[in-house]
Order: C-alpha cells, then sequence, then structure tokens
C-alpha cells in the first residue's frame, strides 16, 4: 500500500505536534515539514521541494504559507488551512486563492463563526475540528496542598490579563494564607517586541511592583518556560483571565490533570467549556474556588479530565484529522 504523503507547513508548528507524531505513527500515513521562519518568510526554494512531494498538504494557520501554497497548489493535491483566530486581524485571507484550498479547519464553533462572518469562505469547505490535548501525559497524582494552589500559564501579552488572576489570588490569600500562585511562562522582559512597547511594560511593571510590596509576596511564584506536566501536578484550580482567546489550551490541560478550570467569559468560551467553568468576574470565581475549598474532602474533579477525555483526545482529534486526510485523498491521482 502506497502511504498518503501528508505536508505539514507553517512557522509555528507546536499545535500540531501531537497530530503530526500520532499520523506518523500511522501506517498509512508519511509526514513531512516545512517550517517557515516566520508569517510571510520561508525558504522558497525548499517549499517548492515539499510541495513536489506531498499529496495533502496541511498549513498551519492560515497566514504567508496559505497564501503561497494556494497558489502554487497542483491539481492532483489536496490543501487543508487550519486557522485559529490570529489569522482574523491580518490580510492574509484576503489573499488566499480559495478555489484551491480544500478545506479550512476552525479550532472552535466560535472561530468558526468568525471566519465565516469576516471574510465568507464557503460553508462547504469549513469544518471544526478541536485542539488536541495530550490527557495521558497531563494526567498525575496531585500534591497534598494542591487545592490552595492556582495556576496561570503564559502571561503574555497584556490581553492575558495577569493583574486579573493576582486580583483572584489576593482576595483568596486574605481570607486564607495558605493560598498560593504559580506562573508559568516565559516573563514580558523575555520578549524584545514587547517590552518595547511602552503600553506593555508599564502594565507589568505595575504589576511587578504591586506584587513586591504585598505582604504575600512570597506566594507568588514564577516559574520559566517549558513541559507542565509536573508543573501541573501542584495545581488545583488553572485560569484563564484571558479578554480574548481562540481556545485557550491552558483550561483544558490543567483539567486533563485534574484541576479545576477557571475561566473568566470571553467570547466563544461557552463553545468549548462547560458553562460551570466560566465566570462572569473575578468575584464569582473566588465564591467558586472558596465554596469547592470550603470541605475538608479533597475534591474530585474526574469530570473534567472526562470532558477533555471525550472532546479534545488524543484519539478522538487524531481520528478525525485520519478521516478528514483520507476523504480528501481518496480523490488523489496516485
Amino acid at each position: 500500500m502506497r502511504k498518503t504523503k501528508v505536508l505539514f507547513a507553517g512557522h509555528d508548528l507546536k499545535f500540531a505536534g501531537i497530530i503530526m507524531n500520532v499520523l506518523s505513527n500511522r501506517a498509512e500515513y508519511e509526514i513531512k515539514t516545512d517550517e517557515w521562519t516566520g508569517h510571510n518568510a520561508h525558504d522558497e526554494a525548499q517549499s517548492k521541494l515539499c510541495l513536489e512531494w506531498a499529496d495533502v498538504i496541511v498549513c498551519e494557520w492560515g497566514l504567508g504559507n496559505a497564501v503561497w501554497y494556494s497558489n502554487h497548489k497542483k491539481p492532483h493535491q489536496r490543501l487543508i488551512v487550519r486557522m485559529h483566530l490570529q489569522e482574523r486581524d491580518t490580510v492574509y485571507p484576503l489573499q488566499f486563492n480559495m478555489e484551491k484550498i480544500d478545506r479550512i479547519i476552525a479550532i472552535s464553533p466560535y472561530v468558526y463563526e468568525e471566519f465565516y462572518r469576516i471574510f465568507k469562505f464557503p460553508r462547504e469547505k469549513m469544518t471544526m475540528i478541536y485542539n488536541i490535548v495530550d490527557a495521558n501525559r497531563l494526567d498525575k497524582p496531585k500534591v497534598n496542598d494542591a487545592r490552595f494552589h492556582l495556576g496561570i500559564i503564559g502571561i503574555c501579552p497584556q490581553r492575558k490579563r495577569l493583574d486579573l488572576a493576582v486580583d483572584m489570588f489576593e482576595k483568596l490569600w486574605l481570607e486564607d494564607n495558605r493560598y498560593k500562585l504559580y506562573v508559568k511562562g516565559k516573563m514580558p522582559q523575555e520578549y524584545s517586541w514587547l517590552w518595547n512597547k511602552e503600553e506593555e511594560r508599564e502594565y507589568y511593571e505595575g504589576i511587578f511592583a504591586r506584587i513586591e510590596n504585598a505582604p504575600w509576596k512570597n506566594s507568588v511564584v514564577f516559574e520559566g518556560f517549558g513541559d507542565i506536566s509536573e508543573w501541573l501536578s501542584k495545581v488545583g484550580f488553572v485560569l484563564s483571565t484571558s479578554d480574548f482567546e481562540s481556545f485557550h489550551l491552558s483550561p483544558s490541560e490543567g483539567m486533563a490533570s485534574g484541576s479545576y478550570p477557571i475561566i473568566l467569559k470571553w467570547d466563544g468560551s461557552d463553545t468549548i467549556y462547560p458553562k460551570e467553568y466560566l465566570f462572569a468576574d473575578v468575584e464569582e470565581a473566588v465564591e467558586r474556588i472558596t465554596l469547592l475549598n470550603s470541605s475538608a474532602l479533597p475534591n474530585d474533579f474526574s469530570n473534567a479530565k472526562d470532558y477533555v477525555r471525550a472532546n479534545f483526545g488524543v484519539e478522538q482529534i487524531t481520528n478525525q484529522w485520519s478521516q478528514l486526510i483520507d476523504e480528501l485523498s481518496a480523490t488523489v491521482v496516485k
């Protein structure tokens, strides 16, 4: 049996990593990548070599990669473009050669409708497949005091709203000083593009000064970028305080680990996560955490784990990808 040659092309393939790994371990596929250096920057000679090789092309992000491949794809090839939300505010979708694109994947129902509303992509070419979460890797025993530990993953840029996470933590700490806030990810100073923006820099400087001058400063722990599976074992509540997101993997990763997600509502959050995990404001979120911790008994958040496995689990999502690739490649002349 001849394998279907699937090419993944884009500047940031981290969200597609699990999908590529699973498909590469299946007998029917051969996987290759064309890694771009930016939204519209690549080694064109390398991309042309990849193009000659592929049966099915997956553009991860609908940016310059999708423009280039939709203009260079050959008649016998099939082209999939997976879009997140960032693309909404760029010119690239307007430059797609839609006749050459076989399917647009949106990562949530809200994102699907946004791209239809703004760019009027043909609905028959659109589909929705959620992001993927490796639930088995993240499911590890919690430390004893995890229920008093809040965790936030990724605090840059400003729209991630670290200030709201600190507000939430402070209210809880003033009631019970066992609470801690764990902050995971790169610091804003590590992003030159961000730190050079006066508004962003002043925002973070204000928060860091607030923490430094607070009686609870030693209960806010900053930890660097890296694998989160071990880190989540000490987190009982994982926070999503952003102004907006496309999907936000952090709550789902926390849920897979047995953490309770605290999501301050953003547009589309209700199309991804159950309403019991969505909160109108900091006060409502604090009330829920306090209620859950009012019992001396340990909490069992197995419902959250089950939800992630059923909706974002590796088997569930990769099977959807496989079905789509097989459907499209069935029409490829090999």
